[in-house]
């Protein structure tokens, strides 16, 4: 798998390319036996202001993630 580890989180095409990479990941991972460890130190999310129907402001937020995520895969034979 093959793919640019530059990317900019503020670009605005930063979502669908995380979306194929973790595509990608996951088609790569399907049938295995495996485990990733990701460690998260001081990811910061922002979630941008919105607005409800009728104009009411329904805020916005900025998160700050630390932490790991473990993701393990079995491959089995189904008969």
């Amino acid at each position: 798998m093959s793919h640019n580890n530059d990317i900019n989180p503020n670009h605005k095409n930063a979502p669908s390319q995380w979306a194929q990479i973790m595509g990608e990941m996951v088609s790569k991972i399907v049938g295995t036996n495996m485990s990733t460890t990701i460690n998260i130190d001081d990811l910061e999310i922002d979630v941008p202001q919105a607005k409800g129907p009728d104009g009411r402001d329904l805020g916005g937020a900025k998160w700050v993630v630390n932490g790991k995520i473990v993701w393990t895969t079995t491959a089995s034979n189904r008969e």
